[in-house]
Parts: structure tokens; C-alpha cells; sequence
């Protein structure tokens, strides 16, 4: 059950509640603060690294929106566990738009890393949109991924 249809510990009535703009540089999120939430990177020229708590099954799902154009600096989504006795894997696809109105897709099913580096993996543009739920224990699932790609052919974002 995740913590939105519980509805206690994310109780989200206000706009200000329901929208976190996430701080430049590492951020361990934490589902009480960021969880259920729209999670803006708005920041045009610096680095981010959001690392996503160790996978339980608990549902929640973490919503990334870039909001600005993005000129430098990767925005690195990690769901690395920080014990070499536990790992977390993403599965699923990411939808890339490429010039030329080229669609492509990239699949996930071990990886651990989402590196969007303003370029072929895109992230670059405001509007790129990264949704991912926490479906298992270990296992976080891609529910939606929307990027702008600067070539027709990018390259996955998926690592680790």
C-alpha cells in the first residue's frame, strides 16, 4: 500500500505540499519529504544527484519535472543501495525524442542508474519528465519517462 492511498503520512492538500524543488548537488530523498510529490530540478548549470531509498514495495512513486533548460551539469537519479549486502535494480523503458521527430525507446531490467546528462540521454529540456515507483522489494519500476534527446539517435540513460 503506498503512502498516497494510506493517506496519513502524505496528507497533501496545499500546492506548496504537493511540489518540492529539489536543492543542487547529493539529496538522499526521503519518502516523508518527497515521496507522492512533483520534484522539480530548476536549476540550469549545476549538477544533481538524487539517490532513491532502498526499494521495500511500498508503492510511492518519485516524480521528476525539469523545469528549466538545462546548459550543463548531469542530473544522476541513483538507486544504488549504500550496503554491498542489498541492491535495488530499475526496470522498464524510457521514451527519448530525438531531432528529426525521432521516437526512441530504452529498456532497463538490472540497471541502477539514470544519468541524464543534458545531451544524447537527454534531461536538457524543461518539460523532460522521469516517474518512478517503488513496486518491490529492490525493485523500482519506470512509470513514465519522457526525454529530449539532442540527436536522433541518443543513448540510454540506464547504468550501473
Amino acid at each position: 500500500m503506498s503512502r498516497q492511498s494510506a493517506g496519513l503520512a502524505n496528507d497533501i492538500t496545499t500546492l506548496e505540499e504537493r511540489v518540492v524543488t529539489l536543492a543542487t548537488g547529493t539529496t538522499q530523498l526521503d519518502p516523508a519529504k518527497h515521496a507522492n510529490r512533483l520534484l522539480q530540478i530548476s536549476t540550469a548549470d549545476v549538477a544533481y544527484t538524487l539517490n532513491l531509498p532502498y526499494a521495500t514495495g511500498s508503492g510511492d512513486i518519485y516524480k521528476f519535472l525539469v523545469t528549466v533548460a538545462r546548459t550543463s551539469g548531469s542530473v544522476v537519479i541513483n538507486a544504488r543501495h549504500p550496503s554491498a549486502s542489498a541492491s535495488n535494480k530499475i526496470i522498464g523503458t524510457v521514451f527519448g525524442f530525438g531531432s528529426a521527430s525521432t521516437i526512441v525507446t530504452y529498456s532497463s531490467t538490472a540497471n541502477d542508474i539514470i544519468t541524464l546528462n543534458n545531451a544524447t540521454p537527454g534531461g536538457y529540456k524543461a518539460g523532460d519528465y522521469i516517474e518512478l515507483q517503488d513496486v518491490a522489494v529492490g525493485t523500482w519500476r519506470v512509470v513514465t519517462a519522457l526525454l529530449t534527446l539532442s540527436t536522433a539517435a541518443g543513448a540510454t540513460p540506464f547504468s550501473g
